[in-house]
């Protein structure tokens, strides 16, 4: 008997292993209906930026100075390391974000749907993400999606969010109180 061409462990092992993986891929990639769930990069180019400053709205348009810095701070902190959980931005806490003399938030508009890739599924067909920077969940570096005009169900944690709220602040886009 030819001992090349006998079974092994060896080769059960990593075809088993690579069997697992092509399974594992699998199941992320049809519940969360992205095959690129795996990519965290997001580059994603937004069509306005609404800044809720203490109460009042500066939006900002591709043509502002301070737009693409923004876009890009924004686009690296949603690449980097997130975390899901089921805290969810009701209609009243938008509405506060938009209003509250006490919070400074962004909310990221786009003119086509967006996705932000991961193993979660409630980050997809985005018409905007709204980010606080000051006030009611900022301290949780949360994000939250929007599309059609409601809430999509729970929020993304991020690490680098300061980054985004010392860029609004230093920027002078919205001058600490």
């Amino acid at each position: 008997m030819d001992k090349s061409k006998s079974p092994s462990l060896i080769n059960l092992a990593i075809t088993a292993f690579f069997l697992i993986l092509v399974m594992v891929y699998g199941i992320i990639a049809l519940s969360t209906q992205d095959p690129v769930w795996f990519i965290s990069t997001f580059d994603e180019y937004p069509e306005a930026i609404d800044l809720y400053c203490y109460g009042s709205l500066r939006t900002l348009r591709p043509e502002d100075p301070e737009f693409d810095p923004l876009v890009a701070v924004v686009n690296e902190t949603l690449s980097s390391t997130k975390n899901f959980d089921s805290l969810t931005m009701s209609d009243a806490t938008y509405e506060y974000y938009r209003t509250s003399p006490e919070v400074v938030a962004l909310e990221i508009v786009f003119t086509n749907k967006v996705r932000i890739h991961s193993i979660y599924s409630f980050f997809s067909n985005l018409d905007s993400i709204v980010i606080p920077l000051v006030g009611r969940h900022s301290n949780v570096n949360a994000i939250f999606g929007r599309s059609n005009g409601f809430s999509t169900g729970g929020a993304l944690h991020y690490r680098a969010m300061p980054d985004v709220t010392a860029f609004v602040q230093e920027s002078g886009l919205c001058p600490g109180r």
